[in-house]
């Protein structure tokens, strides 16, 4: 009989959910909760713990997949439909293409958003401090192993945890203020923002990147609990991280219109309420954001790519070719002054076009009579149907949010 392994063995075990939660508390995440406190208050809490719920249960079926299945969603995708060159090149062609924009639009966010806080602590030059954060990203992305991004993930995402954590607890939030907001409602003109709050925790890339890494991190029966395990700290650290800068926003600037066009706006909220120390505290937390995801995205897109186009040479160089591209894009951005908050609406509105046809391979190849008693089960099924009904909906709803943006 398997010795039971302890809490802290797990800890140790657990890693590509790190990686996951590392890229989507980015600036996109903090310049959404910030509006999401500055607009209305705690009353979108609830939308943080449903996204929360809703990847756990979309990164479980991924799980299954890869290590009962002994398949990664790329290879199951194209499996769908036995034979078919045409649905061959049009699955991997959409994983490929949602990899390549939604990593594109990110990492131009992340590096911006990283270069905002740097600039805020430090007062370098935006040119100076954009090189500076690229320049670390490229490093990351090329020199380390899975192994190494996965344990330099892991320290970002327990720092920023309690960075996070600690700023909401400083601000002295209403208790009866965030047990109201675990209630869900929609308040006048919080759709938008409740559906931006979900659409930045479940990402397309990130759903499939997690069944790459599952597939080839775990091996055995034994191992998907400890997948499991994986997904439900890393994904549940995100939310709370998450929850934590809503309730920041939300005991200092609610109701104050105050504009939200950085995600720098979070850092410079604590300074009116606590001081320049909790600015600069904040600050350093946009930073490890900003660069965790900087690092995360990139490495996930050359990852995925590697899968599609099948790049398995012995130390083959074009995954961290793919991803070094993607941070010389988005060094380039920040360091000639774009502004964030329309590159990080492009980025979730590619991402939350196409997560519903992600999910959708996900439900189905999860119902493979290969998985034997592990295929989905009337629940599961109930619940990923949900899950693409409201991501349908997402979507829809963030693509006419940009492209009013646009126009108006």
């Amino acid at each position: 009989m398997e010795k039971k392994k302890t809490f802290f063995q797990k800890v140790r075990a657990a890693g590509p959910a790190a990686v996951i939660t590392s890229a989507f508390v980015g600036p996109g995440t903090i310049t959404t909760a910030t509006a999401a406190g500055v607009n209305f208050g705690y009353a979108l809490l609830w939308a943080v713990i449903f996204s929360g719920f809703a990847s756990i249960v979309i990164m479980n079926m991924a799980s299954r997949l890869a290590i009962l299945g002994k398949k990664n969603i790329i290879n199951a995708a194209v499996e769908l439909v036995p034979g078919s060159q045409a649905w061959k090149f049009f699955a991997l062609g959409l994983i490929a293409l949602v990899a390549a924009l939604t990593g594109f639009g990110f990492e131009a966010g992340n590096l911006i958003g990283a270069t905002v806080g740097f600039e805020d602590i430090v007062g370098a030059p935006q040119w100076l401090a954009a090189f500076l954060m690229g320049s670390v990203a490229m490093a990351a992305v090329i020199f380390s192993t899975p192994r190494i991004v996965e344990l330099i993930m892991k320290t970002f995402v327990a720092v920023m945890g309690v960075v996070f954590v600690v700023t909401a607890i400083i601000v002295r939030p209403s208790i009866t203020g965030i047990l109201r907001g675990l209630i869900p409602t929609t308040p006048e003109g919080s759709l938008v923002t409740t559906i931006a709050l979900i659409g930045t925790t479940i990402i397309a890339i990130n759903i499939v990147y997690h069944s790459v890494a599952s597939a080839e991190k775990w091996g055995g029966d034994e191992d998907l609990e400890d997948s499991y395990f994986d997904t439900k700290m890393n994904v549940s650290l995100g939310v709370v991280m998450t929850l934590g800068l809503i309730i920041a926003t939300s005991a200092t600037l609610f109701d104050t219109g105050t504009e939200v066009d950085s995600p720098i706006v979070f850092a410079q909220a604590l300074d009116a309420t606590l001081g320049g120390g909790a600015r600069m505290f904040a600050a350093f937390g946009l930073v490890l954001a900003g660069l965790s995801s900087a690092i995360a995205t990139p490495y996930m897109v050359g990852v995925i790519w590697s899968r599609v186009f099948k790049w398995d040479l012995v130390n083959d160089w074009r995954p961290k070719t793919a991803a070094g591209v993607v941070v010389v894009f988005g060094t380039i951005l920040a360091m000639f002054g774009t502004a964030p908050v329309p590159i990080i609406l492009f980025a979730q509105a590619v991402s939350g076009f196409f997560l519903p046809f992600v999910a959708i391979l996900f439900v189905l190849a999860t119902n493979s009579k290969k998985l034997g008693e592990f295929r989905n089960n009337r629940l599961q099924n109930v619940i990923g149907t949900i899950m693409v009904i409201v991501m349908f909906l997402l979507g829809f709803r963030t693509l006419w949010n940009v492209f009013s943006t646009l126009i108006s």
